[in-house]
């Protein structure tokens, strides 16, 4: 991520937590980290966790020293699942407006990289290897995104106009990544082996030592074994806990921290990257008496200032405060190159169409309905094969549907009796009938 790009991500955050009149009271005093000039705040004066009251030596903040990161509390809860693709106003509306992860199970399965991407495969074609035990981070060779079909959920020109950067990583054996966050929404979709991901909100980000960090963005927490006594904060973060297989794909709001664990054996993930903006202060100002009602309102009233004036996790949390206040006001996307008129496609609406749908022969051979096995069938008498709407045609079905139970029968008889009335049918039954038994 380039200086600039870094520099007006953070002063966008910025202008949005000075534009919170509700985030903190105006009339407490300001602690004297906060004077002018004073830079991001250091270790023994950043920002408290949101339940810290003195209890750092009880054993239950304790709870998960030296283990993996996620053994101090249970999960907070499951990311959403759907066994199927939804579409992007609705991906959009329902949780990438709201920040809500979500898992498509499955939802990679039917790419062709899902099949063909082994090894062997991306060394021969794109001279790609895996390096021993280490993660390989690069960026998609072109010819390789034939073989990724984007996401129905993506497919919005609201979305792709900010256009897509992705990226494949692979590794062998067991990796894992630090607790980190991405600026960008993300997509991740698993194509080799099976990977655990545990996601914290921003609102925890003071609780993950934000501004304790060597690098922004980059907890400096040790996620394989947490020292609860160096971070005791860690103690009130809460998480939740995903475990993916191959074909399965992942969304990832932005400035969520995530903690990738890959199980052993080979390993192969993309991940598609996209930037989105939450909705602007005009709309929570029109929409003020319906957010003074939710509890995130309340969240924003009673989170209390900053004791620095620069905070990066502060930033992050007022950020993710904006997004929640105002997502049920995000509108809707439009996606307009969808809405594309029938005239663009093909029908079979007429009776005239048949022949360029079935070809002259509709009734010859396989593209006979009933079963050409069968010497009576209707695919050889002479008017069905001329136009198998005619009266003669329709008896002669009639009486051949009496003796045989036949497919085609349960297929055409509805089809050909559905446009007449009592008195025709009554006709039919009458005339002449060609069939023989």
């Amino acid at each position: 991520m380039s200086p600039r790009y870094f520099l007006s991500i953070v002063l966008s955050i910025l202008l949005v937590l000075l534009d919170l009149k509700a985030f903190g009271d105006e009339s407490s005093p300001s602690s004297p980290s906060s004077e002018e000039g004073a830079g991001f705040c250091t270790r023994g004066d950043c920002p408290q966790g949101s339940a810290v009251s003195g209890e750092e030596g009880t054993s239950e903040r304790r709870r998960g020293h030296g283990q993996p990161f996620g053994s101090h509390r249970q999960t907070a809860g499951d990311v959403a699942v759907l066994p199927y693709m939804i579409s992007p106003e609705d991906f959009h509306q329902h949780f990438v407006s709201k920040h809500r992860p979500l898992l498509f199970k499955g939802g990679a399965k039917h790419w062709p990289a899902y099949t063909l991407w082994d090894d062997d495969y991306l060394k021969q074609h794109f001279d790609t290897e895996q390096d021993g035990n280490h993660n390989l981070v690069k960026e998609l060779h072109p010819d390789m995104k034939k073989d990724v079909i984007l996401p129905t959920c993506l497919r919005c020109e609201e979305m792709y106009s900010q256009s897509f950067t992705t990226r494949l990583h692979t590794g062998n054996g067991e990796a894992g990544s630090k607790l980190h966050i991405d600026t960008q929404e993300s997509l991740f979709a698993v194509l080799r082996g099976s990977q655990t991901v545990l996601l914290v909100s921003p609102l925890h980000s003071n609780d993950v030592y934000a501004d304790e960090a060597t690098v922004l963005g980059v907890s400096p927490v040790d996620v394989d074994s947490v020292d609860m006594e160096k971070y005791p904060r860690v103690a009130d973060v809460q998480y939740q806990k995903t475990a993916l297989e191959g074909g399965d794909l992942l969304y990832v709001p932005q400035m969520w921290w995530r903690q990738v664990r890959a199980d052993p054996g080979s390993q192969q993930a993309l991940v598609i990257r996209w930037s989105s903006k939450p909705a602007n202060k005009q709309t929570l100002e029109h929409n003020k008496q319906e957010q003074e009602q939710t509890p995130l309102s309340q969240e924003l009233k009673t989170a209390g200032k900053p004791e620095r004036k620069y905070s990066y996790g502060q930033w992050l949390a007022a950020y993710e405060l904006w997004v929640q206040n105002v997502s049920s006001s995000s509108p809707r996307l439009t996606c307009s190159h969808q809405n594309s008129p029938m005239s663009l496609y093909s029908f079979e609406t007429m009776k005239e169409d048949l022949e360029e749908f079935n070809g002259p022969d509709y009734w010859d051979g396989e593209r006979c309905v009933f079963d050409s096995e069968n010497p009576k069938c209707p695919c050889f008498y002479d008017p069905c094969l001329e136009d198998d709407a005619t009266p003669p045609c329709v008896r002669y079905i009639l009486d051949y549907c009496l003796d045989y139970e036949d497919r085609g029968c349960v297929i055409e008889l509805p089809q050909l009796l559905n446009k007449l009335y009592k008195p025709d049918f009554e006709k039919l039954a009458q005339i002449k009938s060609g069939y023989v038994p």
